[in-house]
């Protein structure tokens, strides 16, 4: 016991939130008669990990990392013995049983191919492995689709909700490192399914040595070198490019491709090395099925335009969404020292994407670039001679982009003081920029609103001394106004896409941690710490107006000018900069800037600030005893963290103070939140009355932080939303909250049904407090004269369900794993906003639970994995993996809406959609479903043996029977096809009485035909203001081909 506290004083004294990456090696040896061997040694081949057999023949082999491995086991006497493709998973324990006959020849050797165990008689929860050999099988590519054939797990809208858990509650990990993003707890880091050497999703319960999760976690681990020289280059594309014909079938390309190349072997011995390189590209990301259309030499009917009218051509491709081209590179790497008590692990993953703003039908002028027709002096845009454009100009596509980098080091040391005790450090480090960029003028954005700059990009010539050239702009700093087709708005060629902006994200993790092996039990004791940093910084490129000098800013503009954009005052700019962690110029900053000054005319100063960076921090303490004894395995621990948000908070909602002049909230009035601390004991018992039978049950409690953009707001966000009010705010302010709470059960049951198949059943329950609800300041104190809407801990959930499992491993080439979850999932709401349309109406907050949105009552999955080997016929190397996957759909709730409001020629079918403040529910929350989903697709390939070389070529399929599964529909009318506005009189004749021509006398007018082609054969309108998809994705077809060594 005192080398115990030694050494836990010492781990304490080290201390990222880290996540155990390495599980053990357990069994017995015994000689052919069932006698014990004593003193046998087992060895890890390929590393520095062995123990020796007891007195009862037994032996364990700790802190082992997660793979496939080779264990030897020699005894002086008896045959030495091989085991192959033992597999360890990452806190589990991989038993391995040695039955060694005696031998008179020195150095034989048996060699045994290890079973995968059909029960994990050590499992305490719930647990899913995916190994990186199944990965690369399967026919699906991406990290959320292979989480949505787990038990449990679904994946809705790109959001992923385990158990019943809203979309921030799911923790990530890689190689022990937490990659959560702290900002909306989604995944930091991605990495190629080919350099994933074990995927886990812990759904029932954890480990105390993990935090951060409320519903699951995410474990990944890469890939290592191996005793010999391997690598592997592979290509796989699904066409030519966006909008060409599919390589099979009737389809279209979508433009995607992917090319890897990976490597790893020995540097020198005990030192290994992995590293893979991928480069990918999406012409079109979003794979969405889309409909020709043509409204050919289209005129602007914007007033406001009438001085400078322009013609041109509104067209859209069949098959594609084309203008959203996203490129990836992506460089993974792990380096490891394996020297017997010492092993050192250093992981590295790089990403840097560059991912387009365009594919939409209302910009697509602007992000596809347009041949502009203007008018001559007799109003005249076409040469009847020739029925060309009279004046044409090419005006080149211009588009915003973003350039996004991260890098993630991470690094692990392990020290095994004896057989039975290991010393871990583990350190990591993260880091991340985004920057948007325009095409034209790069990350140079005082130029991307200046229209001497866009003349000079065009080059356009002048018409005549008299007549300029055509310019997206009507004055210096002031751009024309959008085009308008039958009352639709079409963004203009050449204008300013979006505003710049850049963030940063960062973190810094250190941990440490002590296992000590006594008898049946496994200690473990650990601390952990994690500062994160956070910064975001927006700019309007049109505040460069008030950089001109100020005689011409007064005399030709009518504004304020001050020479340089530095000497721009903070109450001219306030209004077109914002962010936090960086001044007005985009430096970083740590700390609030304050920027008083007197304004013209004002008797008080001006006060406007700019925050410092977010420094949020996680610091955890945790003791773990796992207990195995011959029929019961106790799994105990407890965990305390620590959860710092690093923000401020005013006493009361309703109490609040201002600047005078700038009216931004006083923040010297808000005090700093409190650290929490959160208790959370956590125990798992499994009864494996059999080799075959196992009982195990779960109970813990879980804390989190929440998404830290509930409460991370701009100065500049809580002035708008706090003191000027006037307009609706989808995203409400928040401050000072709490996190949330979860506590959850399970009782599982895993039976052998046969020598190769086991079915497993789970019920689980899970109760949910402290969740974001939105609500409402009606009363007022201070200089708080308006009410507001923010995000206060309210809304509560529970979740219950029933997960069954069937796994058949490998017999006759076929393996099988079945998935099927029936639960039900309620809450008094389903996100930070679902009561957002009840709040200005003066109703209650919601006490009743209903049906949650992302509650899909039934989900499951069908996996068969056919591999052909051992006939010496040309068969051998043919696979085959077919995935079938189901839901019933989800919840939703069927609304009135009203006619009329604020809604525009091209949103009034969706806007209520968006802006929930004036629909009214026709039913309880949530009492309708979504259609059923049904989705199969295919991976097939066939390997040949090459001189040393192997040569595989494959086709993966995605939706094989290209279905058009409804995942979404309008609330108004519960179909996926009929927005309940188009073809509807009540609700569209307004619109087509003021915008409806019918020049062609077909009985419908320009604007019924633009609208459905728009918005009913292409659903933008729901795309691009609700965000989410109506139907899923057509067929992708891809070829490829590997080549290893």
């Amino acid at each position: 016991m005192k080398q115990i506290l030694r050494i836990s004083i010492i781990a304490f004294l080290v201390s990222t939130v880290w996540s155990q990456t390495t599980g053990k090696i357990s069994g017995t040896v015994t000689g052919d008669d069932g006698t014990p061997l004593v003193g046998a040694n087992v060895v890890v081949l390929g590393t520095g990990s062995g123990a020796s057999s007891n007195a009862d023949g037994e032996f364990q082999i700790i802190n082992v990392p997660a793979g496939s491995y080779v264990v030897k086991v020699t005894y002086i006497g008896y045959t030495s013995q091989e085991v192959s493709g033992v597999r360890v998973i990452s806190g589990l324990s991989a038993p391995v049983d040695f039955s060694l006959s005696t031998s008179s020849i020195e150095g034989d050797v048996v060699q045994v191919m290890a079973e995968k165990p059909l029960i994990q008689k050590d499992e305490t929860s719930s647990v899913n492995v995916v190994t990186g050999d199944q990965l690369e099988n399967m026919p699906i590519r991406t990290l959320d689709g292979v989480l949505a054939t787990m038990p449990g797990v679904v994946v809705q809208n790109g959001d992923v909700h385990i158990r019943g858990g809203r979309d921030n509650e799911v923790a990530y990990y890689l190689n022990g490192a937490s990659t959560t993003n702290l900002a909306n707890r989604e995944n930091l880091v991605y990495v190629p399914q080919e350099a994933i050497e074990e995927l886990q999703v812990q759904v029932g319960g954890y480990d105390a040595e993990v935090s951060g999760a409320n519903s699951g976690v995410v474990k990944r681990s890469l890939k290592t070198g191996t005793d010999s020289f391997s690598g592997s280059f592979s290509l796989q594309t699904d066409g030519s490019g966006a909008g060409e014909a599919a390589l099979l079938g009737d389809g279209f390309s979508y433009g995607h491709q992917t090319v890897l190349a990976s490597l790893g072997g020995p540097i020198m011995p005990g030192l290994k090395f992995f590293v893979a390189l991928e480069q990918s590209q999406e012409e079109d990301p979003y794979v969405k099925v889309a409909n020709k259309f043509e409204f050919l030499q289209q005129t602007d009917e914007q007033p406001s335009n009438s001085a400078y009218p322009d013609m041109f051509d509104l067209t859209w491709r069949d098959g594609v969404t084309p203008g959203s081209d996203d490129e990836f590179t992506n460089l993974t790497g792990t380096v490891t020292y394996d020297a017997g008590p010492l092993r050192a692990t250093l992981g590295m993953v790089n990403n840097f994407s560059t991912n387009n703003y365009g594919g939409g039908i209302m910009s697509q002028l602007r992000w596809g670039g347009a041949t502009i027709g203007t008018a001559d002096a007799d109003g005249a845009f076409i040469d009847d001679s020739t029925g060309s454009l009279l004046s044409p100009y090419a005006v080149p596509g211009r588009y915003a982009y973003e350039d996004a980098g991260s890098n993630l080091m991470t690094g692990e040391l392990t020290y095994a003081l004896s057989s039975n005790t290991v010393l871990r450090a583990s350190v990591s480090s993260y880091s991340e920029e985004r920057e948007t960029q325009d095409n034209w003028f790069g990350n140079d954005w005082e130029k991307w609103h200046d229209s001497t700059a866009v003349a000079n990009y065009l080059g356009f010539p002048a018409v005549n001394d008299s007549t300029p050239a055509w310019s997206p702009f009507k004055s210096r700093f002031s751009e024309k106004t959008s085009y308008m087709v039958n009352g639709m708005s079409f963004s203009r060629p050449g204008t300013r896409p979006a505003n710049y902006s850049k963030s940063a994200y960062s973190k810094t993790g250190f941990s440490a941690s002590v296992q000590h092996v006594m008898g049946a039990h496994d200690i473990k004791a650990g601390v952990s710490y994690n500062q994160h940093s956070m910064r975001r910084y927006a700019v309007n490129p049109s505040i460069m107006k008030y950089a001109l000098d100020p005689d011409t800013a007064l005399a030709k503009y009518g504004h304020n000018g001050y020479g340089t954009f530095a000497d721009i005052p903070a109450y001219e700019w306030r209004n077109y900069i914002d962010g936090y962690g960086y001044d007005h110029n985009g430096a970083e900053q740590d700390d609030r800037t304050f920027y008083i000054g007197a304004v013209p005319g004002v008797a008080n100063n001006d006060t406007t600030y700019l925050d410092g960076a977010k420094k949020p921090t996680e610091m955890g303490f945790y003791l773990q005893d796992k207990m195995e004894f011959d029929d019961l395995v106790v799994n105990l621990g407890v965990r305390i963290d620590q959860l710092d948000p690093s923000e401020t908070a005013p006493a009361n909602a309703n109490e609040l103070y201002f600047y005078n002049v700038s009216k931004y909230v006083d923040p010297t009035t808000w005090k700093e939140v409190e650290t929490y601390t959160e208790i959370q004991p956590r125990i798992g018992i499994s009864f494996p009355f059999t080799d075959r039978t196992n009982v195990y049950g779960y109970y813990g409690r879980f804390s989190q932080l929440v998404d830290l953009n509930s409460m991370y707001f701009t100065a500049m966000d809580y002035r708008n939303q706090m003191n000027t009010g006037g307009y609706f705010y989808p995203t409400p302010v928040g401050f000072g909250l709490e996190p949330v709470r979860t506590t959850q059960y399970e009782i599982g049951f895993k039976q052998a049904i046969s020598n190769d198949a086991a079915l497993k059943a789970t019920w689980f329950y899970k109760n949910q407090k402290g969740l974001i609800q939105a609500d409402r300041v009606d009363e007022y104190l201070g200089q708080l004269d308006g009410a507001y809407n923010y995000v206060r801990n309210g809304d509560f959930a529970t979740t219950k369900g029933l997960e069954l499992s069937l796994a058949l491993r490998r017999t006759n080439g076929l393996a099988v794993d079945m998935n099927y979850t029936v639960s039900q999932a309620e809450g008094t709401g389903s996100g930070r906003s679902s009561y957002l349309a009840a709040l200005d109406r003066g109703s209650e907050p919601p006490l009743m639970v209903n049906p949650l949105d992302f509650n899909q009552a039934h989900s499951g999955s069908v996996n068969l994995d056919y591999r052909v080997s051992g006939t010496n016929t040309q068969l051998d190397g043919i696979g085959s993996n077919l995935l079938f996957t189901f839901n019933s759909g989800h919840a939703y709730t069927y609304v009135y809406r009203p006619i009329g409001g604020q809604v525009s020629a091209f949103d009034a079918g969706v806007d209520y959609m968006y802006d929930t403040r004036s629909r009214k529910a026709l039913e309880p929350i949530g009492s309708s479903t979504t259609p059923w989903v049904y989705n199969l697709d295919l991976k097939l390939d066939k390997r040949f043996d090459i001189g040393g070389y192997g040569l595989t070529v494959f086709a993966r399929v995605n939706n094989l029977l290209d279905r058009r599964n409804a995942l979404n529909v309008y609330q108004a009318t519960g179909s996926a096809t009929d927005d309940g506005f188009y073809g509807n009189d009540v609700y569209s004749a307004s619109f087509i009485e003021q915008y409806g021509q019918d020049p062609d006398g077909d009985g419908v007018t320009d604007y019924e035909e633009m609208y459905r082609a728009i918005n009913i054969d292409n659903d933008e309108s729901y795309r691009t203001t609700v965000g989410d998809r109506l139907i899923s994705a057509p067929r992708q077809v891809f070829l490829g081909f590997s080549v290893d060594f």
